[in-house]
């Protein structure tokens, strides 16, 4: 459950300004600028972390939920759980891409599909299912876009989407 009182806010971009005295190794420097996801902390070394589930894991912290997050001026993080943002990429885009992003990577990561495979992605054309339009075609799979409109058939179709089912609502 979450902590009171608690600073919301669960994805963000911002610069490292100091790492903390007893961190043994950083992936990280200071200066670079890092995405802060939902997934604060964990231990990393629980059966469910070394599996990949790091979500699950007993010890897990979560941004804005069970530890301060993104909507205050400077956050503490974990090196091992932020995110290197490229300069190219504008920290709006990046933010998004910290939730939404992780959220339809992971679905596809663990989808037990290969190259070639179909998915079939149901809301497309939307927040989520634009981005693993996007996932899903970079890993090689063939995508059935689902969604209702003219203008989410256009852009899931510019995205790569390899056909399309549409409906009325």
């Amino acid at each position: 459950p979450p902590s009171h009182p608690l600073i919301g806010g669960h994805e963000g971009v911002g610069i490292i300004v100091a790492i903390g005295d007893h961190t043994a190794a950083s992936p990280v420097k200071l200066g670079d600028r890092v995405g802060i996801k939902w997934l604060a902390d964990s231990c990393l070394s629980c059966e469910l972390c070394r599996r990949g589930y790091e979500m699950n894991c007993p010890n897990v912290k979560l941004s804005g939920y069970t530890t301060d997050g993104t909507f205050s001026e400077y956050v503490v993080s974990f090196v091992n759980h932020v995110t290197p943002i490229p300069e190219a990429l504008d920290s709006a885009g990046a933010a998004s891409i910290l939730c939404a992003g992780v959220t339809t990577y992971k679905a596809l990561k663990v989808s037990n599909t290969k190259v070639n495979d179909w998915v079939a992605l149901p809301g497309a054309g939307g927040g989520l299912g634009h981005l693993a339009v996007q996932y899903a075609k970079a890993m090689g799979l063939r995508v059935v876009a689902i969604d209702t409109g003219a203008v989410k058939e256009k852009l899931v179709k510019s995205l790569g989407a390899d056909a399309w089912v549409g409906f009325k609502t």
